[in-house]
């Protein structure tokens, strides 16, 4: 089955079943911890609607296209690489169409209760080098059986419990001025660094510091220099350079997941900012 046949599951087809080869779970302290690799050559469809809130932390494999919807949240299309990390809060409908070769990754459950019932915001490529470092290492003790390896388990779950309390536990302030304080600027960066390739709109990002969106605007351009669109094109483009040098992903590939309408698009925004075709840069930087 190809991904192009289907749009991510609405529901009312079949889900395609998913092919786990390899699992290891561990359940300490208020946490579900589960660590899979997962076949997906053929496009598989990932749905979570649960009374908890799920992390999935993404340690490896190759994933070629995927198209993703949030009941609440963003929707679009987004490749998981190392690192990224996806927020569905509890009882929130999510629903993915992933395929490629394989996908290795640590899935955490998390009771509401853990993180002082707080509503935790749906997250796409977000990163948190704590949770992506620990999950990392738990995946790799929980194929060991020795005590040793079990004490290292329970002590990083509840190091991981504790952190998820700290960073996620805590309402977000609200903003009574037409300015972005410090703390609402890293929170409005991190929204667009985790959503970067995927349909942004100003309304949401304007809802986490309580402003409507004229007076969001004029406090973006204020705090960054640039209107919410340019500074999102940025930091595209940024990254765009970052991929062309450090991956094998074709230059087409690259544009469509971060968000550029057509490679033509990407390629003429490139080399307005950089002076250079895509192609060239990756040729003399790469």
């Amino acid at each position: 089955m190809k991904l192009t046949e289907y749009s991510t599951w609405d529901g009312v087809r079949s889900l395609v079943p998913r092919k786990v080869t390899h699992t290891n779970s561990a359940s300490i302290g208020s946490i579900d911890i589960v660590s899979a690799i997962e076949d997906i050559s053929i496009a598989t469809d990932w749905c979570f609607e649960e009374a908890h809130h799920t992390i999935v932390v993404h340690l490896d494999g190759c994933l070629k296209q995927m198209e993703f919807e949030f009941a609440r949240g963003p929707s679009g299309s987004a490749i998981p690489i190392r690192g990224d990390i996806w927020i569905i809060p509890a009882s929130c409908r999510y629903a993915a169409l992933a395929q490629g070769n394989s996908a290795k990754f640590v899935e955490f459950k998390v009771p509401t209760k853990t993180v002082n019932n707080v509503s935790l915001t749906s997250r796409v490529r977000h990163k948190d080098d704590f949770l992506f470092g620990a999950a990392s290492r738990l995946s790799e003790l929980l194929d060991m059986e020795d005590d040793l390896s079990r004490m290292a388990t329970h002590a990083i779950a509840d190091t991981v419990q504790l952190h998820l309390l700290g960073r996620y536990g805590h309402a977000p302030k609200r903003s009574r001025s037409s300015k972005l304080s410090s703390v609402e600027q890293r929170l409005i960066s991190n929204a667009i660094w985790e959503q970067l390739g995927t349909e942004l709109r100003l309304e949401s990002l304007a809802t986490l510091v309580n402003m409507d969106v004229r007076r969001f605007t004029g406090a973006f351009r204020q705090a960054y220099g640039l209107s919410p669109w340019q500074y999102i094109i940025r930091l595209r483009l940024e990254e765009a350079a970052r991929l062309l040098c450090s991956s094998n992903w074709s230059i087409t590939e690259i544009a469509l997941s971060l968000g550029f309408s057509t490679p033509g698009h990407f390629a003429t925004s490139f080399t307005k900012k950089f002076g250079l075709s895509p192609s060239r840069y990756r040729s003399i930087r790469g």
